[in-house]
């Protein structure tokens, strides 16, 4: 049986738990870097050249119990701070945990030679997670290069589940079908065929590209505006409050040492900071305890604010981060 630290010295179940009981994390995603080789006008990292700290976080995870069971990647771009995956996935193996993502935009690199290369040491120190590929009209990848990236990562682990493709909706309508061109040239250059769940409205859902050695899941994703940005406001109904879950009950360390208790992009917010990576998990956790927003976020829910804050809102919003980003930038 699994258990949960908490601060105040005593223990939980993890059977036990029930949405909106409390923030209780199971993952660590290490934004590796804030670098990144594009810039995209839908990303919200800003890129100061800051790397993560190899050994701060190589502590930080000693500290942590059991419950935390897996280890992730994001950025910036992951792959231009090698050093940091390989070391993390080292110390992750040796600790017996499990691994999320490497979200990557599959593009970061120079030649084919330097690609098989930094993909092996990843294999090499044990990484067996997914690599989540973020591939549409934002980030503007020729789409050779990602067809050689993702053969090489399928070469390399020799398994055809470890991709998954992340690709965000365009407002414009001939972004859109060159999209969806690409996905289609994509399943050809694979051998693969194409399914299509979509829905025909928003176009959000999934395009499935398989074969008999590959299964390949592209989620299409609609675009995320700043709780200040009119384009979030725009829906006829409200999001449903599921106190976070979506984003996950993790820990979130940035580029910089700050930690926030979600990935959604509302954890650039220095209102979701529970402390850096330079403390123990123990800490980390004490300061949850005190936040208000991991309050409203994981035990009253988000949706308890839309009353109490209704004559300062321009309209209703179906995406819980833009109204989590909303909430912060008018706190206290």
């Amino acid at each position: 049986m699994s258990y949960l630290w908490i601060t105040s010295q005593k223990y939980v179940t993890i059977t036990d738990m029930k949405k909106g009981t409390g923030f209780f994390p199971t993952e660590i995603i290490f934004a590796v870097t804030d670098r990144c080789n594009k810039h995209c006008g839908h990303c919200y990292v800003q890129q100061k050249n800051i790397d993560l700290d190899i050994e701060k976080c190589k502590t930080f995870i000693e500290s942590c119990p059991e419950n935390i069971e897996r280890i992730g990647f994001s950025g910036g771009e992951p792959f231009l701070n090698i050093d940091f995956i390989e070391e993390i996935v080292k110390t992750t193996v040796s600790k017996d945990m499990m691994f999320d993502q490497i979200i990557t935009n599959g593009d970061w690199w120079k030649s084919e030679d330097q690609l098989e290369s930094v993909l092996k040491r990843i294999y090499d120190a044990g990484f067996d997670g997914k690599i989540g590929l973020s591939y549409d009209s934002f980030h503007g990848q020729e789409l050779n290069r990602i067809i050689t990236f993702i053969k090489t990562v399928h070469r390399i682990w020799n398994q055809g589940d470890i991709l998954n493709i992340q690709s965000v909706i365009s407002e414009n309508p001939e972004k859109i079908i060159e999209d969806l061109e690409n996905f289609d040239k994509l399943a050809l250059a694979l051998n693969c065929n194409v399914e299509l769940e979509l829905n025909k409205k928003t176009g959000k859902g999934v395009i499935l590209l398989e074969n008999d050695e590959i299964y390949l899941p592209v989620y299409r994703e609609i675009q995320s505006f700043k709780g200040n940005d009119e384009r979030a406001w725009k829906s006829r109904k409200w999001f449903k409050d599921d106190f976070c879950e979506g984003p996950g009950q993790i820990l979130f360390v940035h580029s910089d040492g700050n930690i926030a208790p979600c990935c959604g992009f509302a954890n650039e917010n220095k209102e979701l900071f529970i402390g850096t990576v330079s403390e123990n998990y123990q800490q980390i956790m004490e300061n949850a305890r005190h936040n208000k927003m991991v309050k409203i976020c994981y035990e009253n829910g988000l949706s308890k604010k839309i009353k109490e804050l209704k004559k300062k809102m321009p309209g209703k919003t179906d995406d819980i981060c833009a109204f989590c980003d909303f909430v912060c930038k008018i706190s206290d």
